[in-house]
C-alpha cells in the first residue's frame, strides 16, 4: 500500500481548515441572531437594554444581512421575533371581557405603540428602507395577533361601554397600516371594529353611519356619457352638460367686481367668471341634449337637483358674443 502523497495530505489539511472556519462562522451567527432574539423578547417583557447594547445589536443586524441569512431576516423577523412577542402581550389581556379588557388593552397598546414599536426600530436600524419596514410589520402582527384575536367586539358592543381614547388611537392608527396584497379579511375585520368608535367612517365599502346604513362609495360618478364622434354630415349642435356632484351645496353667485382705482366707487364694472350664464338659464342645453353627440345618459345616482354646471362650448361664435357682451357692459 503506497503512502500518501504531499499534495493530498495539503488538500486535506485545507479542507479540514476550511470546515473549522466554517464552523466558527455558523457559531458566531447563531451567537448573533440568540442575542437579537434574546434582546427583543425582553423588550416585550418591559426590560430594559444594557449599556451599550444597542450599539451591539446594530452590529450585529449589519454582520446578519451580509451574510447569507441575509435574505431570511424578514421571515426570522415575523415568524419568530415579532410572533412571541405579540402572543406575549396577547396572554395577558386574552381572558379579560367587557370593560375590564379595554382597559387593560388601553394599557397594553400605550406600553406597545410608546416602548416597544420605537425600541424595534432602533433595534433593526441597519433594515431601515426595506419593505416591508419594521414598523409596517410590528403593527400589522398587532392587529392580527392582538387585536383579532381578543373579544374586543363584544366588549365595544356592551352598553355604556366606556371607550379609552388609546384604543380609538390603536384603531384608527391599524387602519392606516395596508398589506401589499391589498384588502385583506383581516383588514375588513378591523374596519367592523373601526366603525364602532367612529361615526361616520368611510371604509373600503362606502361611508358607515352610526345608524347601520351604507352610503354609496365617494369614488362614483353620476353621470356617464357614452359619446360617439360626430359624423361630418351631422349639424353642429351644443355640446352636452357636465354635471359634478355639489354636496348639497348652493350654486355660485354671481360676483360683482369693481375696479379699486376708480373715485367714488363708480369705476368700470369687469365681469367675474361665476357670472357666465348658468345651465338653469339655457333648459335646451340640459333638458334635451343633441342626439348625434351623446347616445345616452344615465340617470343621476341621487335625486338632488343642485349641482355645478359647465358647458363647454365649441363654436367660436359663442365665445365671441360673450366678449361682446363684456365690452359692451363695460
Amino acid at each position: 500500500m503506497s503512502s500518501p502523497s504531499l499534495s493530498d495530505l495539503g488538500r486535506s489539511e485545507r479542507s479540514a481548515l476550511d470546515d473549522r472556519n466554517n464552523q466558527q462562522h455558523r457559531a458566531g451567527t447563531n451567537a448573533t441572531w440568540n442575542s437579537i432574539h434574546n434582546a427583543v423578547i425582553a423588550v416585550f417583557q418591559r426590560k430594559d437594554l444594557g449599556e451599550n447594547e444597542l450599539y451591539v445589536l446594530n452590529e450585529g443586524v449589519r454582520q446578519l444581512l451580509k451574510t447569507e441569512l441575509g435574505s431570511f431576516f424578514t421571515e426570522y423577523l415575523q415568524n419568530q421575533l415579532l410572533t412571541k412577542g405579540m402572543v406575549i402581550l396577547r396572554d395577558k389581556i386574552h381572558f379579560y371581557e367587557g370593560q375590564k379588557l379595554l382597559d387593560s388593552l388601553a394599557e397594553t397598546w400605550d406600553f406597545f405603540f410608546c416602548d416597544v414599536l420605537s425600541m424595534l426600530q432602533a433595534i433593526f436600524y441597519p433594515v431601515q428602507g426595506k419593505e416591508p419596514s419594521v414598523r409596517q410589520l410590528a403593527l400589522l402582527h398587532f392587529r392580527n395577533i392582538i387585536t383579532l384575536n381578543i373579544k374586543l367586539d363584544d366588549a365595544l358592543t356592551r352598553p355604556r361601554a366606556r371607550v379609552p381614547p388609546s384604543v380609538i388611537q390603536m384603531l384608527l392608527i391599524l387602519q392606516g397600516v395596508h398589506e401589499s396584497k391589498g384588502v385583506s379579511s383581516d383588514y375588513l375585520k378591523l374596519e367592523c371594529l373601526v366603525q364602532k368608535v367612529v361615526s361616520p367612517y368611510l371604509g373600503t365599502h362606502g361611508l358607515f353611519s352610526g345608524d347601520g346604513s351604507v352610503a354609496q362609495s365617494s369614488c362614483v360618478l353620476e353621470k356617464r356619457l357614452l359619446r360617439r364622434w360626430p359624423r361630418s354630415s351631422d349639424s353642429p349642435a351644443k355640446n352636452p352638460v357636465v354635471r359634478s356632484k355639489s354636496y348639497n351645496m348652493p350654486m355660485l353667485t354671481p360676483v360683482a367686481e369693481y375696479d379699486p382705482e376708480s373715485s367714488a366707487g363708480a369705476g368700470a364694472r369687469r365681469h367675474s367668471v361665476c357670472q357666465m350664464t348658468s345651465c338653469a338659464e339655457e333648459p335646451d342645453v340640459c333638458e334635451d341634449p343633441s342626439p348625434p353627440i351623446v347616445d345616452q345618459i344615465l340617470e343621476s345616482l341621487d335625486s338632488d337637483t343642485e349641482g355645478i354646471f359647465i358647458d363647454f362650448r365649441r363654436q367660436r361664435s359663442s365665445s365671441s358674443d360673450f366678449s361682446r357682451e363684456s365690452e359692451s357692459a363695460a
